[in-house]
């Protein structure tokens, strides 16, 4: 079991209160142009991969402190979520060394 809290009853509750929050705000998959069909819920295993998935800006993997806070879950599919694993995130990237 992870030890950021990610499968815990806290955990739950955070992943369902961003659940509504960008179901509410009809939010977009951070990672691909598809519509997230919120009517499928929250992805659970098994289940339809272009369900909603909480995307962590910054991995749990490395920033484990941060896996229930709000402000670094934003929305993806299932699908999108699983493909980019624990690479950076686009905010990870640094600022480019000069203009092109």
């Amino acid at each position: 079991m992870a030890t950021d809290g990610w499968d815990t009853p806290a955990g739950r509750r955070v992943r369902m209160q961003c659940f509504r929050r960008d179901r509410d705000n009809n939010a977009k998959c951070r990672w691909c142009p598809d519509p997230i069909d919120y009517s499928l819920g929250p992805y659970t295993r098994g289940g339809n991969v272009w369900a909603w998935s909480p995307e962590h800006v910054k991995p749990r993997s490395l920033y484990p402190h941060l896996a229930l806070d709000p402000s670094n879950i934003v929305a993806a599919h299932f699908h999108c979520n699983a493909a980019r694993g624990t690479k950076a995130g686009i905010d990870e990237l640094g600022t480019p060394s000069e203009d092109f």
